[in-house]
């Protein structure tokens, strides 16, 4: 009679065990896209950083989008053929590790990007140009 109690609460140890770990291993979060496409549909905006560019505004803006902070580059007070950029630091180092851009005419916001990185934006005349001190917000 004692070996079958043993075997019966080892039997209950090991199924307890089994079931902890079935519940540890289903609630597994994902993690949030480095780039949401569409801030527009974010909450909670509000503006990070602003800087005035020949006559135009440029913004860093961030707000929640999906569940995380995302921050993206805004233009206003743009002509048809400027581009809004928003460059990336995802190393600390101020150096864009990556980028986006629009034509303002037809989108005057960029993607938003994770905000635990560096970002900032700036008024660019073509898709090949650049963020310098003369053309963009500050890094936020």
């Amino acid at each position: 009679m004692t070996s079958k109690i043993r075997k019966l609460s080892s039997l209950v140890g090991v199924t307890a065990a089994a079931a902890a770990i079935s519940v540890l291993t289903t609630g597994t979060a994902t993690a949030a896209p480095a780039w949401y496409n569409d801030p527009n549909s974010c909450t909670n905006v509000k503006t990070a950083a602003i800087a005035t560019v020949e006559g135009r505004t440029v913004e860093v803006r961030y707000g929640t989008c999906g569940g995380a902070q995302y921050g993206w580059g805004r233009i206003l007070g743009y002509a048809a053929a400027d581009y809004i950029r928003l460059e990336v630091d995802t190393t600390g180092d101020r150096v864009a590790d990556d980028r986006d851009y629009y034509l303002a005419n037809a989108r005057n916001y960029t993607r938003g990007y994770l905000s635990s990185a560096r970002l900032r934006a700036c008024f660019v005349r073509s898709p090949s140009g650049t963020c310098t001190n003369s053309n963009a917000t500050a890094w936020w």
